[in-house]
């Protein structure tokens, strides 16, 4: 009886042991098919008093030219970590300042610094940081976080500016840190006696990657105190540009063709009409957004959107001037070649400005890509019916109305 009684005060203690170890530890969520993944742990004596060393780890395959993660729930604004091989087979953590989703700039931050077990370790780059300046974070509480990636070849810099191609994809997530409590403050990400790994106050280039002795960076799942979060503004946003986008890549070229292919301007006038209209819908959700954004009118697509919406206005006024040009003299003037080159320098305009929406939004590869492809798509067809409508009028001596 005395032994049954030690043995399950031993197996009691050993429960408890192992609740508390498997509390003390890093949380951590991975992206991207488990692939492009991030690790944070905040010791619990920092913890308890609300300052002090912050760390966490970035890892992904050699196969992405960068990887970056941010503090806060948005690009502009960030303080953001980027993460790149240096071509000596080991990493270059560079700290970035975002800026409203173009390429973020080389900022220098105190404080940071890159541990044991970085660098490129079983076809991984690893980046294991600590942060003990990170006062823009609550220690004790959640915190938003944000990331990006590019897949591609090297970056083989040790440049802490180096340039950095759009991302493929990015993501964003918050982070609980009474979660993610580690039970002393040293590296969490290494087994004793890992190699070690310096970096220029915590932006230069890692050395003496170590044995690779990192621990696992989570799984697909998120890990605990971890959860995916979502833009409350992206439904705007999406509303915004796929209203644009029907206007200027499909709407408005398409009611071009009418006239060369169809010869009907009443058709022509109320499709184009129709499109107007939608126009200044997307105009409205536009204005929406950007004034919650803080965007209206600050950078180059919310300027060149406006000033756009404006020209386009003046065009039902030539269009009319136009047709009843034609109706007395049964030719083109001045007038309509006016309204036709007027109306496709908008129609490329708008093209551009969408172009310049996606940058702005941070929207990622694949939609880039059917942007650019419905863009071609549209101008060949479009100026297929150009071409058609000459032959056309050139065969029937005569112009449409």
């Amino acid at each position: 009886m005395r032994f049954q009684s030690s043995k399950g005060a031993i197996v009691a203690a050993a429960a408890i042991l192992n609740a508390a170890t498997s509390q003390a530890a890093p949380t951590s969520y991975c992206s991207v098919d488990n692939q492009v993944c991030f690790q944070w742990g905040v010791p619990e004596a920092v913890a308890n008093s609300g300052s002090g060393n912050v760390y966490f780890q970035l890892r992904a395959p050699t196969s992405y030219a960068w990887v970056g993660l941010g503090i806060g729930s948005r690009m502009q604004g960030s303080d953001m970590f980027v993460m790149y091989e240096n071509g000596n087979g080991n990493v270059t953590l560079s700290t970035r300042q975002g800026l409203n989703h173009v390429m973020p700039t080389y900022s220098q931050k105190k404080g940071v610094e890159l541990l044991a077990g970085s660098g490129v370790v079983d076809g991984q780059m690893v980046a294991n940081v600590r942060c003990s300046d990170c006062s823009m974070l609550s220690l004790k509480d959640t915190n938003g976080w944000l990331s990006a990636w590019k897949k591609g070849s090297s970056l083989a810099s040790t440049s802490l500016s180096a340039q950095i191609a759009y991302h493929d994809g990015h993501d964003q997530f918050s982070v609980d840190f009474s979660k993610a409590a580690v039970s002393s403050d040293s590296n969490p990400f290494v087994s004793s006696g890992g190699g070690n790994a310096s970096g220029g106050n915590g932006s230069g280039s890692g050395s003496n990657p170590g044995d690779g002795s990192g621990s696992e960076s989570g799984s697909s799942s998120p890990g605990a105190g971890v959860v995916k979060t979502s833009d409350p503004n992206r439904d705007i946003l999406h509303a915004h540009g796929i209203i644009m986008s029907i206007v200027f890549l499909i709407g408005y070229p398409v009611g071009s063709m009418v006239m060369p292919l169809l010869g009907k301007w009443l058709l022509h006038a109320s499709w184009q009409m129709v499109m107007f209209l939608l126009m200044w819908a997307g105009f409205g959700v536009g204005y929406v957004l950007s004034r919650r954004l803080d965007l209206f009118f600050t950078q180059a697509h919310t300027r060149l959107g406006v000033i756009l919406c404006c020209l386009v206005s003046l065009q039902p006024v030539l269009g009319w001037l136009h047709h009843q040009h034609y109706v007395k003299h049964q030719r083109r003037g001045a007038v309509s070649h006016a309204h036709i080159w007027y109306g496709r320098a908008l129609i490329i305009l708008g093209m551009v400005n969408g172009g310049l929406g996606l940058q702005l939004a941070g929207m990622d590869r694949p939609f880039v890509i059917t942007y650019c492809t419905i863009v071609g798509v549209f101008a060949a067809l479009y100026v297929g019916s150009v071409i058609l409508g000459a032959v056309k009028r050139r065969s029937s001596r005569g112009e449409p109305k």
